[in-house]
């Protein structure tokens, strides 16, 4: 079908008749009666019939659906039918809520104290017992001694003689500074860092009394690991400076800097060490002898 062409009318309207009522005879009068038998002929003789076209495409009335209330009224005569044993009733036809929202509070009952309490001691027994660490603390740098100390101090005035750990103290070393004596007000001062001089302090050293020899004096020193930087690997690097009238004095291990690093083991890895020792010992036979 092109867009110009106009579709035949044939089959687009249906005829539909008009006949009249019983309700429109009865209500009829006489008179209408007579005026009727007159017109008979006429009406005889035209052979035309009321007819109106409705196009087939008009649409059709639906019945209408039933309201809420007549549905609400429905399910109540339906429900109201029914035997009480097998009556449904929802909360919310009877004015109350559909959600209803109850809190719990937790709380630990006896038994779930001993069950808990089983738990750890069933985990006890395969649990591994905690390993204290042993710490070390171990100088990177080599301190002379003798004539080479002798000879570093006329040189640089100052050098750090030594360096131990303390006793009963893992975490802490201490050190010996010699110094040469050229003037009377002195102070030594230990500049050091635990992460690799983001920041550093200064600490004061203290005389060790009687160990002027008339060409050098002594001072002492402590430095101590703390926490965050008690791991295994941790380095405290220092050096010393020497105040005198005559000016400041440096020394700094020609300038690599004097470096401590704290080392962790424990007591059972050395145990375990010994015995693999052991069983390597075990296995090695000693040679046959041949004659």
């Amino acid at each position: 079908m092109s867009f110009l062409t106009i579709p035949s009318q044939e089959g687009l309207f249906t005829t539909i008749k008009n006949g009249k009522s019983a309700e429109e005879e009865q209500s009829r009068s006489p008179l209408d009666d007579e005026d009727n038998n007159n017109n008979d002929d006429d009406e005889e003789d035209d052979d035309t019939e009321d007819v109106r076209l409705i196009p087939r495409c008009s649409p059709v009335p639906r019945k209408r659906g039933p309201s809420i209330y007549d549905e609400t009224a429905e399910y109540m005569r339906i429900q109201l039918a029914l035997s009480p044993g097998k009556r449904v009733a929802f909360a919310d036809t009877t004015g109350g809520d559909l959600v209803d929202v109850k809190e719990f509070v937790a709380f630990d009952s006896d038994e779930e104290e001993e069950d808990s309490a089983r738990w750890e001691e069933e985990e006890a027994k395969y649990r591994k017992p905690e390993r204290e660490p042993i710490y070390h603390v171990h100088p990177e740098f080599n301190a002379p001694t003798g004539d080479a100390l002798l000879q570093a101090v006329r040189n640089n005035k100052v050098e750090v003689e030594q360096m131990s750990p303390v006793e009963n103290e893992p975490l802490a070393f201490t050190g010996v500074i010699r110094v040469l004596n050229i003037s009377f007000h002195k102070a030594v001062y230990i500049r050091s860092t635990m992460d690799n001089w983001a920041s550093h302090y200064d600490h004061p050293a203290e005389y060790v009394q009687g160990s002027n020899d008339g060409d050098t004096d002594k001072f002492t020193f402590k430095q101590t690991f703390a926490p965050p930087y008690i791991t295994h690997g941790s380095r405290i690097e220092f050096v010393v400076r020497y105040e005198t009238s005559d000016g400041d004095y440096w020394a700094n291990n020609s300038s690599m800097n004097y470096v401590v690093t704290l080392h962790l083991s424990y007591e059972d890895d050395s145990a375990q060490t010994n015995m693999d020792m052991q069983q390597v010992r075990g296995i090695l036979k000693p040679p046959k002898a041949y004659r």
